[in-house]
Protein backbone atom coordinates (compact mmCIF):
# COMPACT_ATOMS: atom_id res chain seq x y z
CA UNK A 1 0.00 0.00 0.00
CA UNK A 2 1.19 3.50 -0.81
CA UNK A 3 1.61 6.14 1.80
CA UNK A 4 -1.98 7.89 2.53
CA UNK A 5 -2.89 10.87 0.35
CA UNK A 6 -5.96 11.61 2.16
CA UNK A 7 -8.54 10.93 4.77
CA UNK A 8 -10.18 8.60 2.57
CA UNK A 9 -7.85 6.19 2.19
CA UNK A 10 -7.54 5.48 5.75
CA UNK A 11 -8.60 1.39 5.77
CA UNK A 12 -11.54 2.60 8.49
CA UNK A 13 -13.67 -0.49 8.63
CA UNK A 14 -16.69 -1.69 10.47
CA UNK A 15 -15.09 -5.08 12.75
CA UNK A 16 -16.23 -7.25 15.49
CA UNK A 17 -16.82 -5.41 18.50
CA UNK A 18 -15.03 -7.55 21.06
CA UNK A 19 -11.95 -7.98 18.25
CA UNK A 20 -12.27 -3.90 17.68
CA UNK A 21 -12.19 -3.61 21.52
CA UNK A 22 -9.26 -5.90 22.21
CA UNK A 23 -11.69 -7.97 24.35
CA UNK A 24 -11.56 -11.24 23.09
CA UNK A 25 -9.06 -12.61 25.76
CA UNK A 26 -9.29 -11.74 29.38
CA UNK A 27 -6.72 -8.98 30.64
CA UNK A 28 -6.71 -7.16 33.92
CA UNK A 29 -5.78 -4.04 32.44
CA UNK A 30 -5.72 -2.12 29.65
CA UNK A 31 -3.86 -2.55 26.78
CA UNK A 32 -2.56 0.89 26.19
CA UNK A 33 -0.44 -0.11 23.50
CA UNK A 34 -3.15 -1.11 20.83
CA UNK A 35 -3.43 0.97 17.81
CA UNK A 36 -6.72 -0.69 16.60
CA UNK A 37 -9.28 1.61 14.88
CA UNK A 38 -12.60 0.81 13.36
CA UNK A 39 -16.11 0.78 14.02
CA UNK A 40 -18.66 -1.73 15.32
CA UNK A 41 -22.20 -2.05 16.20
CA UNK A 42 -23.31 -3.36 19.60
CA UNK A 43 -27.20 -3.81 20.80
CA UNK A 44 -25.95 -2.27 24.09
CA UNK A 45 -22.67 -1.03 25.88
CA UNK A 46 -22.64 0.77 29.22
CA UNK A 47 -20.29 4.26 29.47
CA UNK A 48 -18.93 4.36 33.01
CA UNK A 49 -18.26 7.62 34.45
CA UNK A 50 -16.09 6.70 37.47
CA UNK A 51 -18.24 8.82 39.47
CA UNK A 52 -20.59 8.62 42.00
CA UNK A 53 -23.47 8.28 39.46
CA UNK A 54 -24.49 4.66 37.95
CA UNK A 55 -23.09 3.91 34.49
CA UNK A 56 -25.38 4.95 31.55
CA UNK A 57 -26.84 2.52 28.75
CA UNK A 58 -26.47 2.68 25.38
CA UNK A 59 -28.75 0.35 23.32
CA UNK A 60 -28.35 0.46 19.74
CA UNK A 61 -24.89 2.00 19.16
CA UNK A 62 -22.34 2.67 16.67
CA UNK A 63 -19.08 2.60 18.29
CA UNK A 64 -16.04 4.57 16.38
CA UNK A 65 -12.97 3.47 17.82
CA UNK A 66 -9.55 5.88 17.29
CA UNK A 67 -7.03 6.80 19.10
CA UNK A 68 -5.83 10.77 20.02
CA UNK A 69 -2.22 11.16 19.12
CA UNK A 70 0.54 10.48 22.19
CA UNK A 71 0.58 14.31 22.21
CA UNK A 72 -1.78 15.92 20.59
CA UNK A 73 -2.18 19.99 20.24
CA UNK A 74 -4.60 21.13 22.98
CA UNK A 75 -7.75 22.19 21.19
CA UNK A 76 -10.57 23.72 22.95
CA UNK A 77 -12.87 21.88 20.59
CA UNK A 78 -11.53 19.09 18.60
CA UNK A 79 -9.04 15.90 19.47
CA UNK A 80 -6.20 15.21 16.91
CA UNK A 81 -6.27 11.51 16.13
CA UNK A 82 -3.53 9.40 15.50
CA UNK A 83 -4.11 6.53 12.91
CA UNK A 84 -1.30 4.08 12.59
CA UNK A 85 -1.35 2.08 9.27
CA UNK A 86 0.57 -0.86 9.14
CA UNK A 87 -0.57 -1.73 5.66
CA UNK A 88 1.23 1.28 4.53
CA UNK A 89 4.83 0.26 6.55
CA UNK A 90 5.70 -0.99 10.59
CA UNK A 91 5.45 2.51 12.45
CA UNK A 92 3.24 4.63 10.04
CA UNK A 93 1.02 6.83 11.13
CA UNK A 94 -1.11 9.88 9.78
CA UNK A 95 -2.59 12.32 11.93
CA UNK A 96 -6.19 14.15 11.34
CA UNK A 97 -8.63 16.35 13.28
CA UNK A 98 -11.43 14.20 14.95
CA UNK A 99 -14.34 16.82 13.55
CA UNK A 100 -12.79 16.05 9.55
CA UNK A 101 -12.28 12.53 10.29
CA UNK A 102 -16.16 12.60 11.83
CA UNK A 103 -17.30 14.78 8.84
CA UNK A 104 -15.51 11.84 5.95
CA UNK A 105 -15.98 9.02 7.71
CA UNK A 106 -19.24 8.92 9.65
CA UNK A 107 -21.96 8.59 6.67
CA UNK A 108 -19.88 5.53 5.68
CA UNK A 109 -20.69 4.07 9.09
CA UNK A 110 -23.72 5.05 9.88
CA UNK A 111 -26.71 3.45 9.50
CA UNK A 112 -30.08 3.34 11.67
CA UNK A 113 -28.18 3.74 15.25
CA UNK A 114 -29.59 5.14 18.28
CA UNK A 115 -26.29 6.51 19.18
CA UNK A 116 -22.91 6.92 18.37
CA UNK A 117 -20.31 6.54 20.74
CA UNK A 118 -16.69 7.60 20.30
CA UNK A 119 -14.21 5.36 22.19
CA UNK A 120 -11.41 7.44 22.14
CA UNK A 121 -9.61 9.16 24.81
CA UNK A 122 -9.40 12.77 24.97
CA UNK A 123 -6.47 14.09 26.91
CA UNK A 124 -7.29 17.77 27.27
CA UNK A 125 -10.95 17.75 27.58
CA UNK A 126 -12.31 19.02 24.45
CA UNK A 127 -15.98 19.41 24.22
CA UNK A 128 -17.06 17.56 20.96
CA UNK A 129 -19.70 19.28 18.68
CA UNK A 130 -22.16 16.95 17.50
CA UNK A 131 -20.63 16.18 13.74
CA UNK A 132 -23.71 17.53 11.19
CA UNK A 133 -23.33 13.85 9.49
CA UNK A 134 -24.68 12.14 12.61
CA UNK A 135 -27.94 14.28 12.59
CA UNK A 136 -30.12 13.93 15.24
CA UNK A 137 -28.39 10.46 16.47
CA UNK A 138 -26.68 11.14 20.42
CA UNK A 139 -23.05 11.04 20.19
CA UNK A 140 -21.60 10.13 23.23
CA UNK A 141 -17.64 11.15 24.18
CA UNK A 142 -15.28 11.00 27.33
CA UNK A 143 -13.13 13.14 29.07
CA UNK A 144 -9.38 11.48 29.76
CA UNK A 145 -8.61 8.21 29.04
CA UNK A 146 -11.18 5.80 27.39
CA UNK A 147 -10.52 1.33 28.94
CA UNK A 148 -12.69 -0.98 27.64
CA UNK A 149 -13.65 -4.03 29.95
CA UNK A 150 -16.15 -7.13 29.18
CA UNK A 151 -18.29 -7.79 32.31
CA UNK A 152 -20.28 -10.54 33.22
CA UNK A 153 -23.81 -10.06 35.30
CA UNK A 154 -24.92 -12.45 37.65
CA UNK A 155 -27.22 -14.23 35.19
CA UNK A 156 -24.18 -15.51 33.25
CA UNK A 157 -24.48 -12.55 30.30
CA UNK A 158 -21.99 -10.57 29.24
CA UNK A 159 -21.93 -6.69 28.33
CA UNK A 160 -19.61 -3.98 27.32
CA UNK A 161 -18.48 -1.11 29.44
CA UNK A 162 -16.28 1.23 28.40
CA UNK A 163 -14.36 3.48 31.42
CA UNK A 164 -13.55 7.27 31.12
CA UNK A 165 -13.44 10.14 33.74
CA UNK A 166 -16.84 11.26 32.65
CA UNK A 167 -19.15 11.09 29.78
CA UNK A 168 -20.94 13.66 27.67
CA UNK A 169 -23.38 14.20 25.18
CA UNK A 170 -22.19 16.23 21.92
CA UNK A 171 -24.04 19.73 22.04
Amino acid sequence: MQPLRSISELPFRGRPALELLNLEQHRDEPDVESTQFGWCRVAELWLDGRADREPLRVAGALVVAVHAADEPEVLPDDVELEFFVEEVAKDYSVTVLLSAFLERWLPAALSDERAIVLAMCNPHAARIRRPKAAGLTPVYYADGDVDAWLDTDEDGRRHIRLEAEAWHSAE
